[in-house]
């Protein structure tokens, strides 16, 4: 009996035993199944995550990119309503995207005004990535405000998600349950922060493809008005301007502007014969009286910019009639032939110094044979006249028949007539005597300064003549500068290439010896600088100068094979640079192409208004392995430029240019390329100021030779290569 409790007991235990085992097994069962859904749900997730981002890479369209997401989201969470809103400048906000399930409100394009984000700091919280999580609204402990503002867009459940692009707060990522509370799983929650990553990375790719469609537009269009533009002014180069019956002004174009230096502005509704007139002279009155009595004139007249400076312009006038042939205005086309004129100037300057020098060495000539018996009898006679008042008259003709003779001198100098003994000459002992003589009898206010090449050139000449060019251009530096200042003197070895000889008339290519004597004096304005050669003019007082010094300088300067290049700016100083021929026997032979630093195929842009300077630079640099294109102007080197931007490496470019100038171009290049490499050229040293307050450092001084513009490009290339 005892034997079959005891059977009865065991087995109950064992079926306790087997339950619990059951039990446990379930459990595990259970566990695995959750572990599996959880599993499968962190794949969908991960899934949907990586299709959304690939659909964000291969697509441009943000819309269609949106729409995919809210939908598919929606679809993922088997939430009732999904949407992205989009914060106003005001922190109001607009539902821009949605996808809702049938039976609930939909809320896209509504306002949504949440006066959470009011506060900077509660909307700093979203900016800092906070996620909010709400599975019920009654019992979230949120303001009644806020409460009733989620009631009316019928939200029970609520989890939102800031969408932050850069650094600052774009709009959120909102998901809604509407029919009842949910508690929002972490991997829900994981998935709407890792969209709302994704979603930023949408919207950054849809401003920058958005800001690129821009600039492609507005590059296209700024490149139709250069080219509608450049047609235009192709035909405009002249002044073109129009104005009533009583002189003011109509219209200005851009030749105006950049001939007369004033804006459409400044000029439209002035009176022209105010403002580009010094007076009303006859040829003008004679001009206005001529087209409206027969309807047109031409001719040239002297007008001035708004510096001030004279400028020559080239005239066409036309009389404009209404259409019932009643006189209505009159169109005048100039062109600018101020720079045409100096050098028809500077030919007739030197035809009549020419002409000048022939007639006085002539003269020369003549009166040696006068004053040779003069002053021989006058010293006959003083041998044999004792008496002493006789003496003294006697001595007078001796005295002015001696200046007279050295006048002669001085004349048969300038005209290259007086034969003198000339050898090899090392100038560095002419400057440092000159120099020593200044330092002795100068006043001390004036600072003198000395630069001499350590590998001076020699020269083939007259010591004394060359003694007497230093000396006579250092006194008058002295003279210039009455209260102190400073004197430089500097000797340098210059090769005239090919370049250089075209744009100066007086050179030839060779070795030369450039002696530059600078001072800071009072200057000189152009009318006297033009006249300066010039036998016999001197603007010191009566007594103090015979007019001869400059142009015996030149005549010995000539002489030798040289020339000198004046520049003078008035209260700033003057600057007399000789060319003297070098003698390289027994020298080194400077070699033009070995020492040259060539290029490496580079595409260089050349513009200048000169045909033969573009030529002979084109020429120049292809000889150094150089790539160039050329332009007549800026017009059609912004057009080269946009063609050929990145294989262009330098620009040159001529400031002094028509239709549009150097620094409007240099302009226009650098709002193109910011990094464009420039060389400003000009033959007007003042250029180079305006060309450093463009932004362009470097500048090339004409007229240059093949090494200086080698240099220079080499130089350019090599900075911030």
């Amino acid at each position: 009996m005892k034997d079959e409790e005891k059977t009865k007991e065991q087995l109950i235990q064992e079926l306790a035993a087997l339950r619990h085992s059951r039990s446990l097994l379930e459990t595990v069962v259970l566990e695995q199944q959750h572990a599996q859904e959880a599993l499968r749900q962190q794949t969908q997730q991960q899934q949907l995550v990586a299709e959304i981002a690939q659909r964000i890479r291969q697509s441009l369209n943000l819309e269609e990119v949106l729409n995919t997401t809210v939908s598919e989201v929606q679809q993922f969470l088997s939430a009732q309503r999904v949407f992205i809103y989009r914060f106003q400048p005001d922190w109001s906000g607009v539902a821009i995207i949605e996808s809702v399930d049938c039976g609930w409100s939909s809320i896209q394009g509504q306002k949504i005004t949440d006066t959470f984000f009011a506060d900077p700091l509660r909307r700093e919280l979203y900016q800092k990535g906070r996620i909010q999580a709400i599975e019920d609204i009654y019992t979230a402990g949120l303001s009644p405000c806020h409460v009733n503002l989620l009631a009316q867009l019928q939200v029970r459940a609520n989890l939102v998600v800031p969408i932050i692009q850069g650094e600052q707060l774009w709009g959120l990522l909102v998901a809604n349950q509407c029919s009842q509370p949910r508690k929002w799983q972490q991997l829900e929650i994981d998935l709407l922060e890792q969209l709302a990553t994704q979603l930023a990375i949408a919207l950054q790719q849809s401003m920058l493809f958005a800001q690129l469609q821009i600039e492609l537009t507005e590059r296209k269009q700024a490149e139709e008005k250069i080219r509608e533009q450049a047609a235009l002014l192709d035909i405009a180069t002249d002044a073109i301007v129009v104005r009533d019956l009583e002189n003011k002004i109509l219209f200005w174009n851009k030749s105006a502007e950049r001939i007369y230096g004033y804006s459409s502005e400044e000029a439209l509704g002035k009176d022209a014969a105010e403002l580009l007139y010094k007076d009303t002279s006859a040829k003008l009155t004679e001009a206005l009286h001529q087209v409206k009595h027969i309807g047109c004139w031409c001719g040239e007249l002297t007008k001035v910019d708004k510096n001030g400076t004279e400028v020559i312009i080239e005239s066409r006038w036309t009389l404009v009639r209404d259409e019932q042939g009643n006189p209505k205005s009159i169109l005048t086309v100039g062109t600018d032939i101020t720079q045409k004129k100096q050098l028809e100037a500077q030919f007739l300057r030197a035809q009549r110094l020419e002409s000048l020098g022939t007639l006085a060495g002539g003269i020369a000539h003549d009166l040696n044979n006068i004053l040779a018996p003069m002053l021989m009898s006058a010293q006959l006679l003083q041998m044999r006249i004792t008496e002493k008042q006789n003496q003294q008259l006697l001595q007078t003709i001796v005295t002015n028949a001696q200046r007279g003779a050295a006048l002669v001198k001085q004349v048969l100098s300038f005209t290259r007539g007086v034969e003198t003994k000339r050898a090899i000459l090392q100038l560095r002992h002419l400057i440092l005597e000159i120099e020593q003589f200044a330092k002795q009898t100068f006043p001390k206010s004036i600072e003198l300064r000395q630069d001499i090449a350590p590998d001076l050139w020699t020269v083939f000449g007259d010591a004394t003549q060359l003694h007497q060019v230093l000396m006579n251009l250092v006194i008058n530096a002295r003279d210039a500068m009455p209260y102190g200042g400073v004197l430089s003197i500097r000797a340098e070895n210059f090769f005239v290439d090919e370049t250089y000889a075209r744009m100066n008339i007086e050179a030839t290519v060779g070795p030369y010896i450039v002696i530059t004597i600078k001072d800071t004096g009072i200057g000189m304005p152009p009318e006297i600088l033009d006249r300066i050669f010039e036998p016999f003019f001197t603007t010191k007082e009566v007594g103090k100068g015979t007019g001869l010094g400059l142009s015996t300088v030149l005549g010995i300067v000539k002489s030798h094979g040289g020339f000198i290049n004046v520049t003078s700016t008035v209260e700033q100083g003057t600057q007399f640079q000789v060319f003297l021929k070098a003698v390289l026997e027994n020298q080194k032979q400077p070699t033009k192409n070995l020492e040259l630093p060539a290029g490496n195929g580079e595409l260089i842009l050349v513009v200048d208004d000169e045909a033969e300077i573009r030529t002979i630079t084109k020429i120049m640099l292809e000889t150094y392995n150089y790539k160039v294109i050329t332009a007549s102007d800026g017009i059609e080197a912004m057009a080269l430029y946009a063609q050929h931007r990145n294989e262009i490496s330098v620009v040159l470019i001529d400031i002094m240019m028509p239709t549009m100038d150097g620094l409007t171009t240099i302009r226009a290049l650098q709002k193109m390329n910011p990094l464009v490499k420039i060389i400003a050229s000009s033959g007007i040293e003042e250029n180079k100021h305006l060309t450093q307050a463009s932004g362009v450092k470097t500048f090339l001084s004409k007229p240059y030779t093949v090494k200086q513009l080698l240099q220079t490009i080499q130089t350019i290339l090599i900075v911030n290569c």
